[in-house]
């Protein structure tokens, strides 16, 4: 049987989180608005394993009945248009140094309680735009509880992030903070029963944007078919407010597939139409959601991923107007003896849906990009040496394209 939660988080894990911290540069705030629409940050449960693992263990040390894990990266990043315009662009040279520290109450795995909690402060410096310096932060706790037949999980994250945010063209600073619960429970011999409930809300301190709040819950059965395939069906509740664009309500009816072949492929899917309402039209309309996740690891050095999801949330900075939002992402990566190459294309489809009066019409957007990263571990181990480059382009409402090139070093303590 299929559970959505996975065990306490390993080495590999807090690992994998250290990096997504020294990595979170500029490009990742362009897609800041979006934060606030996920239900689950720190992928509890997911089926899919994640891409992240990496061989190295240094860093972890054992005490107070767990495990810390703790060091410091440093990134330096090349981004050719700051602004994010069609004309007279901007280039921007950022250093950031960006230390972690993280703690794992059950390293191994198999206790009834658990808690992991991780906190990443980091500090940006700007050639160009000194007065953009910003001091960014996020942390996490999750507590998770492990039956015989049930499991619950409790999460908390607060991220405070900074950069310039493709929805509103503008640099922005901000803040996410987002909590729920999920839980299985084992019914029967080849059924389960899941649910989760999540709240979130992110606000901005500069660019004149709007934050927005959104709670979402869901509940759902899975049956185990075969060894290899579970399906199943759920209904999904969402409701997201803001003074940009009132309330919304979505109900969603999704059906559900699980696939695991071996230790090689991996499949999870959730689609099916969903039903919204508007405080400020009265108007009801149908759409699609859907959640889609698959890995197929080719042989013992090739891997291949791919994701598909949407997201709706409401315009930070258009008056009058929900944002939905198509991501479609591939990426295939190869394990060299000391080192990983990976690389792949990511297309947004983004809708901007009129709710009521609109101060100024928005065009629909298609974001395509394409990166190329290489990663590898210096000094016996002790030093992970992470470079990329990104190209993005964006055609539609604002029209504009951006090279980002970044190196970083990461030693764990």
């Amino acid at each position: 049987m299929f559970s959505i939660l996975q065990n306490t988080p390993t080495q590999g894990w807090l690992r994998s989180l250290a990096v997504l911290a020294c990595a979170c540069g500029s490009a990742a705030s362009q897609d800041f608005a979006l934060e606030v629409a996920n239900s689950n940050p720190l992928r509890i449960g997911s089926f899919v394993p994640s891409g992240l693992e990496l061989p190295m263990d240094a860093g972890l040390e054992g005490g107070i009945k767990g495990a810390f894990d703790y060091g410091v990266g440093m990134q330096t990043t090349y981004d050719s248009n700051f602004t994010l315009v069609e004309d007279n662009e901007e280039s921007e040279l950022t250093a950031a140094i960006s230390p972690w520290l993280g703690y794992v109450s059950d390293p191994e795995g198999g206790a009834f309680f658990s808690l992991a909690a991780n906190y990443y402060p980091s500090y940006r410096v700007y050639l160009e735009n000194s007065e953009s310096n910003q001091f960014d932060q996020s942390g996490d706790v999750m507590m998770t509880f492990s039956g015989s037949r049930t499991e619950v999980a409790l999460f908390g994250r607060y991220a405070q992030l900074s950069g310039t945010d493709r929805f509103t063209g503008n640099f922005n600073t901000g803040s996410v903070f987002s909590g729920g619960v999920r839980a299985t429970r084992q019914v029967a011999t080849r059924t389960s029963l899941f649910g989760g409930l999540s709240y979130s809300e992110s606000s901005y301190s500069s660019g004149g944007s709007q934050g927005s709040q959104n709670t979402t819950a869901n509940l759902g059965a899975l049956w185990s078919a075969s060894e290899r395939t579970s399906v199943g069906s759920s209904i999904r509740y969402s409701r997201s407010e803001s003074d940009n664009t009132g309330i919304r309500d979505a109900w969603a009816l999704l059906a559900e597939l699980r696939y695991k072949a071996g230790e090689r492929i991996w499949l999870s899917a959730s689609l099916g139409p969903e039903f919204t309402s508007d405080s400020r039209t009265d108007d009801s309309n149908v759409g699609v959601r859907a959640e889609i996740d698959a890995r197929y690891v080719i042989n013992e050095r090739w891997t291949w991923s791919n994701s598909l999801g949407t997201a709706t949330i409401p315009s930070p900075d258009d008056v009058g107007y929900i944002v939905n939002n198509l991501n479609f992402t591939s990426q295939i990566s190869h394990q060299l003896l000391r080192a990983r190459v990976s690389g792949g294309f990511s297309f947004d489809y983004t809708e901007y849906e009129s709710v009521g009066v609109v101060v100024r019409p928005r065009d629909d957007e298609q974001s395509y990009g394409l990166f190329l990263a290489y990663s590898r571990n210096l000094f016996s181990e002790r030093v992970s040496f992470d470079t990329s480059v990104r190209y993005r382009m964006n055609d539609g409402d604002r029209d504009w394209s951006q090279w980002l090139v970044s190196m970083g070093l990461s030693v764990p303590f």
